[in-house]
């Protein structure tokens, strides 16, 4: 019994030594990024128009989409722990509708209460369902909101939660864009014999698009980011060059974690679909993040 305890501690609090020391909030997957566009942009995605990656930093962000989109992302990370996300944006002429399902597992987790070979194995799941909505309050200004539900299971153990996001996203002109956003405030219930403090995070940033050439695009972005139960604020910036609106180069670099700084990807877009692959390397033993999403405009 004291190797199932100890899994379940190493589960819960473990995990968070991901990203830094001084950690006191739970949930970690509710941290991770989004669609590999904006992990390889190192996660600088709250001023970021048009795209449904911006809704889990900013859900103001999706007003500014014009078409139907649909996300699907896989990423493989630390410990063969892998999440999912499935994410839609229905627009509407005065509201716009944004979906979004999260999951995080590891599985085949060793059961032990003795030496030799296990006795069973188990799965540890988090999970997430969000549903918001993004409405233009003047011309150049949205503003969103989310409720989402959440979940985690480790063995027998299970509880639930809500959260709560809220942005608002100011464009100034056509290429330069302001965003702040407040996610993941709301509350954990009871696992086992304590609850996981929801990682409540405020993010503040801009954005600008501009031409270098007329083929070559070049987004740049910047957000401060802090967690308000952890120690420590981060800047996040990120780049991304397209050509011909066809294919793009991106790199990214987050600063005050202890595993992660740089990161890197490439997109393509081909028709309605275009393909992104994020590279994020882990300093130390951790092994790298890949990151795969696919998106559909319709």
């Amino acid at each position: 019994m004291k190797n199932l305890i100890r899994v379940f501690i190493i589960l819960k609090i473990g995990s968070a030594f991901l990203f830094s020391q001084n950690i006191q909030t739970g949930l970690t997957f509710l941290k991770l990024g989004i669609g590999a566009r904006s992990s390889g942009m190192g996660e600088a995605f709250t001023s970021i128009p048009n795209d449904h990656s911006s809704f889990t930093y900013n859900p103001a962000s999706i007003r500014s989409s014009y078409k139907s989109q649909l996300i699907l992302s896989h990423r493989n990370g630390f410990a063969e722990t892998t999440t999912e996300y499935f994410g839609a944006t229905i627009p509407g002429e005065d509201i716009t509708i944004g979906f979004s399902a999260l999951t995080t597992s590891v599985n085949g987790i060793e059961v032990r209460l003795q030496p030799g070979e296990a006795e069973k194995t188990f799965d540890a799941k988090n999970g997430m369902l969000g549903i918001g909505a993004a409405i233009n309050i003047s011309e150049n200004i949205s503003i969103g909101l989310t409720g989402k539900l959440l979940y985690e299971k480790i063995f027998v153990d299970e509880a639930s939660g809500y959260a709560f996001d809220g942005g608002i996203l100011y464009k100034y002109d056509t290429n330069l864009n302001f965003g702040f956003s407040a996610t993941n405030f709301g509350h954990m219930g009871v696992l086992r014999s304590k609850h996981s403090i929801v990682p409540a995070t405020v993010r503040a940033g801009a954005s600008y698009n501009a031409s270098i050439f007329s083929e070559i695009g070049l987004l740049t972005s910047g957000d401060f980011v802090k967690t308000i139960d952890d120690d420590g604020m981060h800047v996040h910036v990120g780049a991304e060059a397209m050509y011909n609106s066809l294919f793009a180069l991106r790199l990214g670099y987050q600063t005050g974690y202890e595993t992660k700084n740089i990161s890197g990807g490439i997109g393509i877009l081909y028709n309605i679909i275009r393909f992104d692959y994020a590279f994020v390397p882990n300093n130390g033993a951790f092994t790298p993040n890949h990151v795969f999403s696919l998106n559909f405009y319709l």
